[in-house]
């Protein structure tokens, strides 16, 4: 009878260990981070009930793949960053926090996880009138072309830094990227450098609608920005949780899965 007990405290122990013995709940920026992490909308409002993006797919795939549960909540930034890093103190409410960049004082805070994905520079361009790219086998040439930007932007000794002259102008008379991308659209300038992911974001929340004839190009040569999952130090089972989600990381990145579901909104 004492060794059927024994047997049964065991199984229960490491099904206990295999989930981590609760759901994992994770927080993020309220703000939200298009196309990676954000709100589905209806008819132009917020469904606060439903969270998508690339990410949030990309961390249905993870979970299933260890066998544990979790919940995304939004809330303000560093709260949420707060609440994982006191963990124990916090009434250990929040295990994880995901989009967050690399820096020293998080890699003493957190367990870190492998890079999930990475953000990149883009010249934004019309195939209408450069239907071949403006980038070609990682070279071009920023002087040859007529930029276009937002207006109040400081961006001369950013795009001084792509090699353009400090004689040439930028046209910055546009008041929004949706301005920009139209004036691109109908020949009035070539292009516009920006954050591939946060052009492609705001189109999926609504902010505007890409003309149909803009593409980008990714800037050689520039490093991109990567992002990573980070654990609470406090929670007991973090080592495990890192080891399990980076080994997800690996296998769903090898097997095709990172690629569907990145590329299906267009930040592969």
């Amino acid at each position: 009878m004492k060794k059927l007990l024994l047997l049964i405290i065991i199984i229960l122990l490491k099904l206990n260990a295999n989930n981590y013995n609760q759901t994992i709940h994770i927080c993020d920026d309220e703000n939200e981070w298009p196309p990676f992490t954000y709100y589905k909308r209806i008819d132009g409002h917020k469904d606060k009930q439903h969270l998508i993006g690339a990410m949030t797919e990309f961390l249905n795939v993870i979970f299933k793949k260890i066998g544990t549960k979790y919940t995304l909540t939004l809330m303000p930034w560093k709260r949420c960053t707060y609440l994982v890093y006191s963990y124990k103190k916090a009434s250990k409410k929040y295990e994880m926090f995901i989009n967050g960049t690399y820096n020293k004082d998080r890699a003493k805070k957190y367990y870190i996880s492998k890079p999930v994905y990475f953000t990149y520079q883009a010249v934004f361009y019309s195939k209408n009138k450069y239907p071949n790219g403006i980038i070609h086998n990682g070279k071009w040439n920023i002087n040859k072309y007529k930029i276009c930007d937002v207006n109040g932007y400081n961006i001369n000794s950013y795009y001084t830094k792509l090699g353009l002259k400090k004689s040439k102008k930028i046209d910055q008379e546009a008041g929004s990227f949706e301005s920009v991308l139209k004036k691109i659209s109908v020949g009035r300038c070539d292009l516009v450098v920006a954050s591939e992911a946060n052009i492609y974001g705001a189109e999926k929340i609504g902010k505007y609608k890409i003309p149909k004839d803009i593409a980008s190009q990714r800037i050689p040569n520039l490093k991109p920005t990567a992002f990573y999952i980070f654990i609470s130090k406090d929670y007991p089972n973090a080592k495990k949780l890192l080891k399990e989600i980076n080994k997800a990381i690996d296998e769903l990145k090898k097997d095709g899965t990172y690629k569907r579901i990145f590329t299906k909104y267009n930040v592969y």
